[in-house]
């Protein structure tokens, strides 16, 4: 076992026994679930250095589509990191007190109201279509990720001009957005991006969103 993996062990377990240690996104951290939807993700610790200051994230959610980062901690010295992850517990609790009790309404606290901005797809790669018509694959996808946005789905509008649903590869703010045309729109969920695109566009095959 590395220094690094010896004094990452012994952290976690001078915090107590509600702390395991875990890989987040490859990295070797310290986590705690609270047991009321939030958890926390201690970042940093993986390091022989003693000096070396922690990163505390706090989430809600479990899953990849349906977790949100509520508050980050930063600068946390080792020997204060479970006095802060008590206090993160508290505003956790507090949250719910206030209704703040799901994904969506802990988004919206964050972020505020959903974005409708112009501005839309000027920056898409362009593609040369030979024949009479063109016709976009599911494969195409990758060719309108761009600027730390994966496409995760290609829809179709009028005249068949693509409709690109897109996700921010940012965990502070994973948000959604579907561009057609000059327009583009954010939304804080898969779910409502896809309710807006029903009826008003197609998938590339033809077929009802």
């Amino acid at each position: 076992m590395s220094k690094r993996d010896t004094m990452i062990r012994a952290l976690c377990k001078s915090l107590g026994v509600d702390y395991r240690v875990t890989t987040i996104d490859l990295e070797r951290v310290i986590y705690r679930d609270f047991g009321n939807g939030f958890n926390v993700e201690i970042s940093g610790m993986h390091t022989s250095s003693m000096k070396k200051k922690a990163t505390i994230y706090l989430w809600y959610g479990d899953t990849m589509t349906e977790c949100i980062i509520v508050k980050t901690v930063r600068d946390i010295p080792r020997e204060l990191i479970g006095e802060n992850v008590e206090e993160l517990m508290k505003y956790s609790n507090l949250l719910i007190a206030q209704g703040y009790d799901s994904y969506d309404k802990l988004f919206r606290l964050k972020y505020g109201k959903t974005i409708n901005y112009a501005g839309g797809v000027k920056n898409m790669t362009h593609r040369i279509f030979y024949g009479t018509d063109f016709k976009l694959t599911d494969s195409d996808k990758k060719m309108f990720s761009r600027e730390g946005y994966e496409c995760k789905d290609l829809l179709q509008g009028r005249a068949g001009l693509p409709v690109v649903v897109s996700q921010k590869q940012d965990k502070n703010f994973p948000i959604w957005k579907v561009q057609y045309g000059f327009s583009c729109l954010v939304f804080p969920t898969y779910e409502d991006a896809m309710d807006f695109c029903r009826d008003r566009f197609t998938r590339l095959d033809g077929k009802a969103v």
